[in-house]
């Protein structure tokens, strides 16, 4: 059996079927602006609002896996069919990965396109757990994402339409890149290579339909450019 077949945990529906979970998935990317809103309305300090930031997406995260727990048990179980090839594949996904987000942004028509750090906050003005779970942030929303853009808005509408197919992906992909729009300071055209990025998580998707693969890969991605950060930036404070 081929690597694809093996680890499939489920097929495209046949037709559109929506459930409660589909709209609070839904809602859960409007809702993390606004709470960013809120908490900038309430704090004065960048520190405190990339906290209360964390902390939210982290109670999102944690609502998100209770409602799709059965779906992410029975993936998990096809994902350890194939356990090794797997995770070959979750890493060699996440260095191509950053490879396509890094080649697009040689290519942009834009005289800045350098990703902003969300939280904007002096990394060396922090101690080094309140940098931790502020750096936890990143990769929450990396969890969310994949089960909001891979599951919900694409699994859910992959009906057999190849047309409808098609504007499925590529609206999903543009949205991905279009809610990153901070990252780069309002950038619109900067966002374009996240939006290629999402079309490579998309692709890996479809090819694999196991939400596992994607999520470890955006996962790994966003720990090495967050989670790594700040290890690496504790151990140079250690060693100098």
């Amino acid at each position: 059996m081929i690597f694809s077949q093996k680890v499939r945990a489920e097929n495209f529906p046949n037709k559109i079927r929506w459930q409660y979970r589909d709209t609070f998935a839904l809602l859960l990317v409007p809702l993390i602006f606004i709470n960013a809103w809120l908490a900038g309305l309430i704090f004065t300090d960048q520190i405190n609002i990339a906290i209360a930031d964390s902390f939210f997406r982290g109670i999102l995260f944690l609502i998100l896996c209770f409602i799709y727990k059965n779906m992410l048990v029975d993936h998990w179980l096809y994902f350890n069919k194939a356990k090794w090839k797997s995770w070959g594949l979750v890493i060699v996904g996440a260095v191509l990965l950053q490879v396509v987000i890094s080649l697009t942004r040689s290519i942009l028509p834009v005289s800045s396109i350098g990703e902003s750090a969300e939280s904007g906050v002096d990394p060396q003005s922090l101690a080094f757990l309140t940098l931790l779970f502020i750096s936890l942030g990143p990769l929450f929303m990396a969890l969310i994402e994949d089960i909001v853009f891979r599951y919900t808005l694409l699994h859910k509408l992959f009906i057999p339409n190849t047309f409808f197919r098609i504007v499925v992906v590529l609206l999903n992909s543009i949205l991905f890149g279009l809610i990153h729009y901070n990252n780069f300071g309002g950038d619109i055209v900067a966002t374009t290579s996240f939006m290629v990025a999402g079309l490579f998580l998309n692709l890996i998707y479809i090819w694999t339909r196991n939400i596992w693969h994607v999520l470890l890969i955006h996962f790994v991605n966003n720990a090495v450019l967050s989670l790594g950060g700040v290890i690496l930036l504790k151990v140079v404070t250690i060693l100098t």
